[in-house]
Formats: structure tokens, sequence, C-alpha cells
């Protein structure tokens, strides 16, 4: 039940070459709701007390805009916490530490702000 130790690291990034597009019913530029830039890295290590994981999350300055809905997003930083173990063959707890810095934002106008999250999960699987 208890699995070999090992590391994964992971990084990805998105690159948009403009943050708008001309919108041919209202002929006007509209913005197209994501960041120029934004990244994700994390670092997992499966271990004999269980798996652990840090993320870390970029989002860029962004205009929103959907309906009556806009403004400006971001930037942001965030980090997450994540921790599973196995009890055994068929249970698993996992518990998440999202935004562990507490750094309030929003991820969309006309959402709620967002600050730090912590989620414990039992999964029983056969």
């Amino acid at each position: 039940l208890i699995p070999k130790s090992k590391l994964a690291l992971d990084a990805n990034f998105s690159f948009y070459k403009t943050t708008e597009y001309y919108n041919v019913l209202t002929r006007k530029n509209d913005p197209i709701n994501a960041p120029k830039f934004k990244m994700n890295a994390s670092i997992n290590w499966r271990s004999p007390i269980g798996d652990i994981a840090v993320k870390y999350r970029h989002v860029d300055q962004f205009v929103w805009k959907d309906g009556i809905w806009s403004g400006m997003i971001g930037p942001y930083d965030l980090f997450d916490l994540f921790y599973t173990i196995r009890v055994n063959k068929y249970v698993e707890i996992n518990l998440t530490a999202q935004n562990i810095f507490d750094k309030v934002h929003k991820e969309m106008i006309g959402g709620p702000y967002m600050g730090r999250q912590l989620i414990m999960r039992l999964s029983t699987s056969l």
C-alpha cells in the first residue's frame, strides 16, 4: 500500500498575442476575457507518508466583459497545498489549502471575491 518515493515537477504557460478581438456584430473591439500571459508550476512528491504537492499560479491583469459585467481582473499570484493519504486499498483522504496566503482576488467580474479555501475530501473506490 505504500508507494515508492517519487518527485515530479510540472509547469505550463499560455501567451495570447492580444486580449481583444474585432466583433463584426458590434463593430468594435471586445475583450477575450483572458490575460495575455498566465502560468502554473507545481512540485509533487509521492512519499511513504502520502502525496504532497505545492502549486503556484500567476495571472496577468486583463479586461473582463460579459453582458452588464465589465472591469479589470488581476494580476494575482496564488499558492496552493495538497496532501493525500491512502488509508487502505479502498479509502483515501485529501486535504487541500487553496490560496494559502489569502490573496483576496476576483477571477471573473460578477463573481465572488476569492480568499483562502480549505477543503477535505474522503474518497472510496472498489
